[in-house]
């Protein structure tokens, strides 16, 4: 019997999220399993994660996500849109009120654009966010009392909300993930988020990957704190997916700026963009984080077409012997 949960036989998959999205690794290994272990699906995979992003403000960019010409979505959002500093100990009551308008605000824009991507003829795969690392003592990352718990909890209402049959599949990350991190914690072992307490650390991703290609029904494992404790390590990208995935990071950091601000450069061309983050490199204490992304937008913004060129060459490389294969394919089956 088919396995309904895997991606079609030629999917085009766009995965569409976050900076968890965005970095890219859980994704490359996602796409690497399908790669080597089955090439005949022809599957091909784009990350459309973009850093700071949510549910509502990917709406916006629907023809972005259209553009790769996909088949099929993955959509994972979550941490960006629940006001994550209202998340205290002895939260006020304008604490709960942010939390509650959030709450509402993601289940909105999650539900509509699974609808504009279902409108669009893409079947939807709907993830659970990872949660934040509440379980290591002293990391540097912001504290959040409760906050995995109402990310569960969003995760949950929106699929009360879309309803039965709408989705393709589901993905739990959270439960899993939240699980081997406090087994981890309790042995002393390699954590699986960054010290933000946020971003899966590159072992984290590697674990979603696992979660990912499982929760499609496929025969992965997913090593225990004890094998993680003692040193299990993945193998690493082959060269030609990792030279993909560092040219998709170049390419979606330039896009990065807009989840932040998009507001304030609407209806500005390329120049006046790169005035405007211009000047507000100029202001004094300027977090590094801002910091940074606002140099990297004004050093490569004329860029773009290279980066992207770069990424889509590549691309085409990566999937050359797959088309190749299809091609062959479709004309021995005329034959026959």
């Amino acid at each position: 019997m088919e396995n309904k949960r895997l991606f079609d036989k030629g999917a085009r998959v766009a995965m569409v999220g976050d900076s968890i999205t965005h970095s890219g690794l859980a994704v490359a290994y996602i796409q690497e399993y399908y790669l080597t272990h089955m090439p005949e699906r022809g599957v091909k995979v784009y990350n459309l994660g973009i850093g700071g992003d949510q549910a509502a403000h990917c709406c916006a960019r629907i023809d972005e996500i259209l553009s790769v010409k996909p088949t099929e979505a993955v959509v994972m959002f979550g941490v960006n849109d629940m006001s994550v500093l209202s998340y205290k100990a002895t939260p006020t009551d304008e604490d709960i009120a942010a939390r509650e308008r959030a709450r509402r605000i993601h289940l909105g824009g999650t539900v509509r654009l699974v609808g504009l991507l279902r409108e669009a003829g893409l079947k939807v795969t709907l993830c659970s966010a990872v949660g934040r690392d509440e379980h290591t003592p002293g990391n540097s990352g912001i504290p959040s009392c409760g906050a995995t718990d109402a990310l569960y909890a969003m995760y949950h209402d929106n699929l009360a909300a879309i309803g039965d049959g709408v989705l393709k599949s589901t993905v739990d990350y959270l439960a899993p993930m939240q699980a081997l991190q406090a087994e981890l914690c309790a042995m002393g072992g390699p954590s699986l988020f960054a010290v933000d307490r946020t971003h899966p650390s590159p072992l984290g991703q590697r674990m979603m990957a696992r979660i990912f290609l499982r929760a499609q029904g496929l025969p992965v494992m997913l090593p225990s704190a004890a094998d993680l404790v003692n040193g299990w390590c993945e193998r690493p990208l082959s060269d030609a997916l990792a030279a993909r995935r560092s040219a998709g990071l170049r390419w979606r950091d330039l896009h990065w700026v807009y989840p932040h601000q998009a507001d304030r450069t609407k209806g500005l061309d390329l120049e006046g963009r790169i005035a405007f983050w211009e000047k507000e490199l100029e202001k004094p204490d300027l977090p590094d984080y801002f910091c940074n992304m606002y140099t990297n937008y004004v050093k490569n913004a004329c860029r773009e077409d290279e980066f992207f060129g770069e990424y889509m060459r590549l691309t085409d490389a990566l999937y050359g012997d797959i088309d190749a294969k299809t091609d062959k394919d479709a004309k021995e089956t005329l034959r026959v």
